[in-house]
C-alpha cells in the first residue's frame, strides 16, 4: 500500500513525499495537524495523489475519502448518541457505507482492537480513556480505510494503554496492510512508536527519513525549534559532555546495558 503526493498545494502547502503501509509514519511540528486535514482528501488539492498508482481526481475523491480514516484526539461526542452501536450506526449511516451485514461488521471491528462485541450496547460515557481510543480506532475501521491518520492517539493514555494502541496499531500495518499515520509534537511518542518521520516547518516538509536517524540529529532539530526525545537527549549528553562511548536506542534497558559495557 502506498500514497504518492507530487507537487501538492493546498492552502499554502507543497507537500512532495511517499507514504508506504511499510512504516508506521510520524508527522510533527507547529502545523501538523494541517497536514493531517489535507491527507483526509476534505478537500482537492492542486497537484497530484496517488493510491496505489491510482490518480485521485474531482471524480472518484469521495470514494477514496471514505478509504481514509482520521481519528481524532478525542472522541466526540453527540448528544443524541449513547452506545458504541449508535455511533457506529450513524458512521455507517452518514458516509453511506455500503456493508451487508451491519452487526457483523461492527463486532468485527470491536473484535479486530481487543474489545468484546458485547460492549456494544455499552454508554461511550461509562468507558476508560483506553477504551474510548479503541473504540475509536473500531468506529474508523468500518469503512475498511487504507490510510488511518490519527491526531495524538496515545493523549492521556498511561504507559500500559499505549503499548496495546501500539499493538493495534502494528497489526493493523502487519495484517491488514493498512499505513499508519501518528501526529503528534510529543517528541518522546514519535521516536517510541514510529519508523519514519516527517518534520514540518513553514508549510512544507522540513525534514524526512528514519525516525531514528532523524532524531540523532540533535543539535540541528534544536536549532530549528523541535523538541527531542528525552531517551535521545540522555544519550547525548553522555556521549558529548562525558565522552561515554553509547548507541542512540529506543529502549531504556538497552542504553543500562550499553553503560555497562563502556563505562
Amino acid at each position: 500500500m502506498e500514497i504518492k503526493l507530487e507537487n501538492l498545494k493546498l492552502n499554502d502547502w507543497e507537500l512532495n513525499t511517499t507514504l508506504s503501509s511499510e512504516d508506521i509514519i510520524g508527522i510533527t511540528g507547529p502545523e501538523y495537524e494541517e497536514v493531517l486535514e489535507i491527507l483526509s482528501l476534505k478537500e482537492i488539492a492542486e497537484g497530484q495523489i496517488m493510491i496505489n498508482e491510482e490518480t485521485i481526481t474531482k471524480e472518484n475523491q469521495y470514494e477514496y475519502y471514505k478509504k481514509i480514516s482520521l481519528v481524532q484526539k478525542d472522541l466526540k461526542k453527540i448528544n443524541y448518541l449513547n452506545t458504541i452501536k449508535e455511533h457506529m450506526d450513524f458512521i455507517i449511516n452518514y458516509y453511506h457505507l455500503q456493508i451487508k451485514n451491519i452487526e457483523k461488521k461492527e463486532k468485527d471491528s470491536l473484535k479486530i482492537v481487543g474489545l468484546d462485541s458485547s460492549l456494544l450496547d455499552r454508554n461511550i460515557t461509562s468507558l476508560s480513556k483506553s477504551e474510548q481510543k479503541k473504540v475509536q480506532i473500531a468506529i474508523s475501521l468500518l469503512s475498511n480505510p487504507e490510510l488511518m491518520i490519527l491526531d495524538e492517539p496515545f493523549k492521556s493514555l498511561d504507559n500500559k494503554s499505549r503499548k496495546k494502541i501500539m499493538m493495534i496499531l502494528t497489526k493493523l500495518k502487519e495484517q491488514y496492510h493498512k499505513i499508519i499515520i501518528i501526529g503528534s509534537n510529543n517528541a518522546d511518542i514519535l521516536y517510541q512508536y514510529t519508523t519514519k518521520m516527517l518534520f514540518v516547518k513553514n508549510k512544507r516538509i522540513f525534514l524526512e527519513g528514519s525516525t531514528q536517524e532523524l532524531y540523532e540529529r540533535v543539535d540541528y532539530l534544536k536549532r530549528n525549534g523541535y523538541k527531542i526525545p528525552e531517551i535521545v537527549l540522555f544519550t547525548y549528553k553522555a556521549i558529548k559532555k562525558k565522552k561515554v562511548k553509547l548507541e542512540y536506542h529506543k529502549d531504556i534497558r538497552d542504553i543500562i546495558k550499553d553503560i555497562y559495557k563502556h563505562v
